[in-house]
């Protein structure tokens, strides 16, 4: 049976399904070249499958060595970043030491420059001037170490302080920068008000009345500081202020600063 006859009984097979037909023995089938290059097709492509597949995990199994691998080089490079960095921070550190030598230095020659500059500033603010506590008022009387013979205490005595001729009522002012050191009743002075000034200078206002500032106060010059009124002990002259002047804890003739200042 040639190859023609056994397609056209394949055929008539399909064709008659009840139809009996004897098994014929595998070894006598010959499979049709048709089947054979099926296989063969068949066959490359299970190989192709194969090949993809194999080539497919292994790119995947070299994934994942080449993942598990990249945290250790990463930790090597950060240790050489580590080192490398240790290294240019024991440099500095040679050189510091030559700066922290230096160091004394520098703060000492701050420390004098501030010194000098808080004494520039000490020097510009001492008090050397001082303005008339009443203003364009004449001296009643003036200072005087030698003792004066009082006419309300009939009795003789130095003068330290100048009286300042003013009617009662007038306005009395501060006569420099300062504070206000005290507010009291002195012995036959009355009501007084002492400020403190740079320079070691204090001034006394006394025969003051409707006193305006109180202990501690920071005056400008020229604020007001209260009225005239009345100085007990010099009751008998004309209304006056009788202002003083201390250097240093020492009474001091004021005409000096008053000068000083009108000029």
């Amino acid at each position: 049976m040639n190859n023609e006859d056994y397609r056209q009984d394949e055929e008539q097979k399909e064709e008659n399904p009840t139809e009996y037909t004897p098994q014929r023995k595998p070894a006598e089938q010959k499979p049709s070249p048709g089947k054979k290059g099926f296989y063969i097709a068949l066959a490359v492509c299970l190989v192709a499958v194969a090949v993809a597949g194999w080539t497919t995990y292994d790119s995947v199994h070299q994934y994942k060595k080449a993942s598990v691998a990249i945290p250790t080089v990463v930790s090597e490079a950060e240790t050489v970043v580590s080192e490398e960095s240790a290294a240019v921070s024991t440099e500095p550190a040679s050189s510091s030491a030559g700066k922290d030598e230096s160091k004394p230095q520098s703060k000492a020659a701050a420390q004098a420059a501030t010194k000098s500059q808080k004494k520039a500033v000490e020097a510009a603010a001492v008090v050397t001037k001082l303005e008339m506590p009443v203003k364009d008022a004449a001296v009643q009387q003036a200072f005087s170490e030698t003792p004066l013979y009082s006419k309300t205490m009939k009795d003789w005595r130095a003068h330290t302080g100048v009286d300042l001729r003013a009617d009662k009522g007038t306005a009395v002012i501060a006569a420099a920068d300062g504070t206000v050191q005290s507010i009291s009743t002195v012995d036959g002075m009355g009501c007084t008000v002492q400020m403190t000034h740079t320079g070691g200078l204090t001034t006394w206002y006394c025969g003051i009345g409707n006193v305006a500032v109180k202990k501690g106060d920071v005056l400008k010059a020229g604020q007001k500081l209260g009225v005239v009124d009345t100085v007990p002990s010099e009751a008998a002259g004309a209304s006056h202020l009788h202002f003083a002047v201390q250097k240093n804890g020492t009474f001091v003739d004021p005409a000096p600063f008053l000068q000083q200042r009108a000029k």
